[in-house]
């Protein structure tokens, strides 16, 4: 165990490597695509407001902001995934469609009925993105742009942070629940770890182990094989995470930066 720039690591095999801090304001999520981290930037708070400050920035692996403003004329941006070569990001009460490659927008996805949407992820060829106050997770055709309700349940508890394993399960972390959800593909919801605090963001890595932060504990937390472990204390608002062969981006959303890590086998 040790002390890498003011938190704790509590695997030897994990290594804080850079910041990128660069003029961002309030981000949110952190995601690989191609070579680049995509990353959303809220702007100003309260984080529900359709005030246009919002935006997402492109740096590179190595920490440097590319472009600052990448995508622009949103409002309060939050989850991002891509599919079917698509750059989609949430939107307050929309997703917003963008060229991952120019950042041109392309359109926007109403979602009827939402009111705070959170984390998005994609699987086989369809996204799929968490509503945290109305405990819904919908489902958008990423060809289409179709959208139907995919799961609405009170067990949702808030749902913040989804992904998926390589065998289709979904993995759900509720922000009102402090709990990390399995749904199968009967939609029926299993409850895998419980007892932490607000839970952020989720991915799932290589050999299936689940990686999710805990905005208001300051912690990521590791759960594989039924076991929960701690990674990282000490930071500050752990927010949407993101993964890629062995890096892990962590906004921190107060600090206005994204920690990034590497993790062992």
């Amino acid at each position: 165990m040790g002390i890498v720039a003011g938190f704790t690591l509590f695997l030897t095999t994990v290594v804080f490597l850079f910041n990128i801090n660069q003029g961002l304001k309030t981000p949110e999520s952190a995601q690989y695509y191609k070579g680049h981290i995509y990353i959303s930037n809220i702007g100003n708070l309260p984080p529900d407001k359709k005030d246009g400050d919002g935006f997402v920035a492109l740096a590179d692996l190595n920490g440097k902001v590319e472009k600052l403003k990448f995508v622009t004329g949103l409002n309060a941006p939050k989850g991002v995934t891509f599919c079917s070569g698509k750059l989609f990001v949430t939107d307050i009460d929309r997703v917003v469609v963008a060229d991952p490659e120019s950042g041109r927008f392309e359109r926007e996805v109403k979602i009827p009925g939402a009111k705070f949407l959170n984390d998005s992820c994609s699987f086989k060829g369809k996204v799929y993105v968490s509503d945290t106050q109305t405990n819904t997770i919908y489902e958008i055709d990423g060809k289409t742009y179709s959208v139907k309700e995919f799961l609405r349940s009170s067990k949702l508890e808030g749902p913040n942070g989804i992904a998926f394993t390589p065998d289709g399960r979904m993995i759900v972390v509720s922000w009102g629940g402090g709990k990390v959800l399995e749904v199968d593909k009967n939609r029926e919801i299993k409850v895998l770890a419980s007892g932490f605090e607000n839970l952020d963001g989720v991915v799932v890595t290589e050999d299936g182990t689940i990686l999710f932060s805990d905005f208001s504990a300051g912690k990521i937390y590791s759960l594989k094989n039924g076991k929960v472990k701690l990674v990282a204390s000490g930071l500050i608002s752990p927010a949407d995470i993101g993964y890629y062969k062995g890096k892990l981006f962590v906004p921190e959303f107060y600090m206005n930066r994204v920690r990034v890590m590497e993790i062992g086998k």
